[in-house]
């Protein structure tokens, strides 16, 4: 039965609530009451950490770690992870994709709804809200659509608006289409990107994932990746702005099909099945911690350490004298 359970939050994004996320409503709403613990010293049951730093590693308790990047859970570490890989791992692990905890995720399975003649006659061709220079295949694509005069970038990356949008959703909203390019392209690291394209009601041109026609259904965005260059995408998409049956049954397409592997989590028993089955079992140890275990994590500790130091600003003396 759900009782209390004592939990520290640490290394999370910057714009997580450490009491107030996802993960933490999915306990929540499994019946669990959590008393949140600052400090190891405060001895908690369980610490649920993310990536953002090593503060996790100072916890001898029993480790939960979520992942939002595009990285592999190390369970030598952690006794049990969620992320964004295809992996099976004796029960430590939960395959959970951050669409699924965005605003966007419930909009976006509504697309559908919206009358596809209305984005037909929407004035943009293409958006793109971009922070970042990461993918090369990205910046391939944006310069085929900027050489054309079809992209509005309205990110800080190649901005030609004016300046960043203060919303993207709204800005995508005047685009028939609305670039989705992942900043790396591995198995299962399928992101937001696309649903929040969906979410604006734009038919995404998405790459990345080569697993994506797995997880949604394929006849609802463009895959960049299926063209052998930016010109064939460019190509391809400007012909389907000009064939109004075949671009409005792509807007009037669902986000899922019955198989799809995004069906998983469309509400939150994922998450909250997992959670509530690991504090169900209580705070044991599922990380390595034998010998080779313990010289592992150890290692890391050092090594963090040495980092930690490297970085920090040196005295004067010690710059005149160059060590």
């Amino acid at each position: 039965m759900p009782g209390r359970v004592r939990l520290a939050v640490c290394d999370l994004a910057p714009d997580w609530d450490p009491r107030d996320n996802y993960l933490t409503r999915a306990l929540r709403s499994g019946g669990w009451e959590l008393t949140f613990c600052q400090s190891p010293a405060e001895e908690p049951d369980f610490v649920l950490c993310g990536t953002f730093g090593h503060a996790a590693l100072e916890y001898p308790c029993c480790r939960i770690q979520y992942s939002g990047e595009d990285s592999w859970p190390d369970l030598n570490l952690y006794d049990y992870a969620i992320g964004f890989p295809l992996l099976d791992y004796d029960g430590r692990y939960l395959r959970l994709p951050l669409y699924a905890m965005r605003d966007t995720w419930a909009p976006a399975l509504q697309k559908h709804k919206t009358p596809p003649a209305d984005v037909f006659a929407r004035a943009g061709f293409c958006a793109a809200v971009v922070s970042n220079d990461y993918s090369a295949a990205r910046n391939a694509v944006m310069d085929e659509l900027f050489a054309r005069g079809l992209l509005q970038s309205g990110g800080g990356f190649r901005n030609n608006t004016g300046g960043p949008v203060a919303d993207k959703q709204a800005f995508q909203r005047g685009f028939r289409f609305a670039l989705a390019i992942e900043n790396s392209a591995d198995p299962g690291y399928c992101t937001e990107k696309i649903v929040d394209a969906w979410a604006a009601g734009a038919v995404p041109v998405y790459g990345g994932d080569p697993l994506v026609k797995q997880e949604f259904n394929p006849a609802a965005f463009v895959c960049a990746d299926d063209y052998e260059s930016p010109a064939a995408l460019a190509d391809a998409l400007v012909e389907l702005s000009k064939d109004r049956d075949a671009f409005c049954a792509m807007c009037a397409a669902p986000v899922l099909l019955p198989d799809s592997r995004a069906a998983a989590y469309t509400t939150d028993a994922a998450a909250r099945d997992f959670l509530g089955g690991i504090v169900a079992r209580g705070p044991h140890l599922r990380r390595n911690r034998s010998c080779w275990g313990s010289i592992y994590e150890n290692d890391l500790k050092y090594y963090h350490t040495l980092a930690q130091n490297a970085a920090r600003p040196k005295p004067l003396w010690r710059k005149i004298l160059k060590i």
